[in-house]
């Protein structure tokens, strides 16, 4: 997680000396979305056509990507709805760390506890390192690159802007 925490120090330290306005630096682990997904049961085979179509939440309503889940790609309705329940969580990294090890069922499952312990790991070191928490999300729908990213996932965006920049892991 240490190279993770030097990325993310990075690029908040660049954004913050371009002085383009406020950003956010979101993140999210691997492990988790296929830890939910296998909660919700989702078929192992489906993971990768699931995460894609989670992927496009920042751009489509809940009712697309659903549509998509359910249609295209022939996911369970009820599998879906519990998906987006769960990958509805967002906010400061240790409060939503802190409500999901509450969550029996994450700690149960060996994904989503591997991917809360590593994602905890890299908020730490991201904070020792001088990254303020404020500028740090916590997404459980942030799914870029789950074909090849293998753990943590993170992306930096302006949002005091009409336009957004995307920097990714």
């Amino acid at each position: 997680m240490l190279p993770d925490a030097e990325c993310v120090k990075v690029m908040a330290e660049i954004l913050e000396s371009l002085e383009l306005g406020q950003f956010q630096i979101r993140i999210n682990h691997r492990k988790l979305l296929d830890g939910i997904f296998e909660i919700c049961g989702v078929p192992g085979d489906k993971f990768r056509t699931i995460s894609s179509a989670v992927d496009k939440l920042d751009k489509c309503s809940w009712e697309e990507v659903r549509k998509e889940m359910v249609e295209e790609k022939g996911l369970d309705g009820e599998v879906a709805d519990a998906i987006y329940k769960n990958i509805s969580v967002k906010g400061q990294p240790s409060e939503v760390i802190e409500a999901l090890k509450a969550n029996d069922k994450f700690m149960t499952n060996e994904n989503t506890k591997l991917g809360l312990e590593s994602t905890d790991l890299l908020l730490k070191y991201s904070m020792l390192m001088g990254v303020d928490e404020s500028v740090l999300n916590f997404d459980l729908s942030l799914a870029r690159g789950l074909d090849y990213y293998t753990g943590v996932i993170y992306e930096a965006i302006l949002i005091s802007r009409l336009f957004i920049i995307i920097i990714t892991s």
